[in-house]
């Protein structure tokens, strides 16, 4: 069975696997990298290729001719460049230094838009021709496929739906209330107002959204304030992309979205109009919510990128 290395970059973490083109994985190599400059991301993409390759080897006994990356930002697929968004970043043909340290094929896409492929090849979405994905984790992106195909928009910018403000004015992004960075933010602007919060031990380091649902489970206030307020954001972002997109299906996964309670509780908070147009509903990925971002590189590397063109 044909196979490709995937390479799955996150903003403080790298998988690297051997990946089947039934979606089922080989070996998998995980390390933690921290957050790293994008310089890094290239050395570190190199050296953890060859980590892998040096611990598990490959199936065939032959290095895979084909490797795909999923990583987050915009990224130009066709020219290969996973483009600087901030000032003082310039633009990175991640691939070619790959292509040149392995001689394969290597090909790069943005990280959520490659797990909506993988989703409609071997996941919760296979076969849809009209679906959106929405990654719930320490950020918030989506990628739609419409027709068929792929919406990447004029640049590439399709699906940073994290972008949107649904608060008016000069109110906080959605991301900044509807996803793991979002319960982070929203802890450490309200906890004045809940001095008995167990949220206030928590903000002197780093909130986790996991913190965040243990104690609303508690029966913590601020913590249960903050966590209907995702849910509720989360609903009304699903509800204004079924009314522009139109799918036959939302896919909910990332690391926030985890069990079939919070996903019932998302389902709640949509509206009603939204629900009578969704055919086959709101489900949770098919996948697990550590593996999506490298069954997205997966599906890249096989070439199936190509086919949402």
């Amino acid at each position: 069975m044909k196979t490709c290395i995937a390479v799955d970059i996150g903003g403080t973490k790298m998988l690297v696997a051997e990946v089947r083109e039934d979606g089922s994985i080989v070996h998998l190599r995980r390390s933690v990298t921290g957050q790293i400059s994008r310089e890094e991301v290239v050395r570190r993409t190199i050296a953890e290729i060859k980590e892998y390759e040096r611990e598990f080897g490959w199936e065939s006994g032959k290095r895979p001719a084909q490797t795909g990356i999923g990583i987050n930002g915009v990224v130009d697929p066709v020219r290969k460049i996973w483009k600087g968004m901030e000032p003082g970043e310039t633009d990175i043909v991640l691939p070619a230094y790959v292509e040149e340290e392995f001689s394969v094929e290597c090909c790069i896409d943005n990280d959520v838009k490659a797990t909506v492929i993988a989703e409609n090849k071997f996941g919760a979405g296979k076969g849809y021709q009209n679906m959106v994905y929405i990654n719930v984790g320490t950020g918030l992106a989506g990628g739609f496929i419409a027709n068929g195909k792929l919406i990447r928009g004029t640049d590439g910018f399709a699906g940073e739906i994290g972008y949107m403000n649904f608060t008016g004015g000069e109110g906080p992004r959605v991301e900044l209330m509807a996803s793991g960075m979002g319960l982070s933010y929203q802890a450490v602007e309200l906890i004045g107002g809940y001095p008995d919060s167990g949220l206030k031990e928590k903000i002197k380091g780093v909130v986790s959204g996991q913190d965040v649902v243990t104690l609303a489970g508690k029966g913590d206030k601020l913590a249960n304030r903050i966590l209907e307020e995702m849910i509720t954001m989360n609903g009304l972002m699903i509800s204004n992309l079924t009314c522009v997109l139109s799918p036959e299906l939302v896919v909910l996964g990332g690391g926030l979205i985890t069990n079939r309670q919070m996903l019932n509780r998302i389902i709640g908070a949509v509206s009603e109009k939204a629900k009578e147009h969704l055919e086959k509903g709101i489900v949770l990925t098919a996948f697990d919510p550590v593996h999506a971002g490298l069954m997205g590189a997966a599906a890249v590397g096989l070439g199936y990128q190509k086919e949402y063109e």
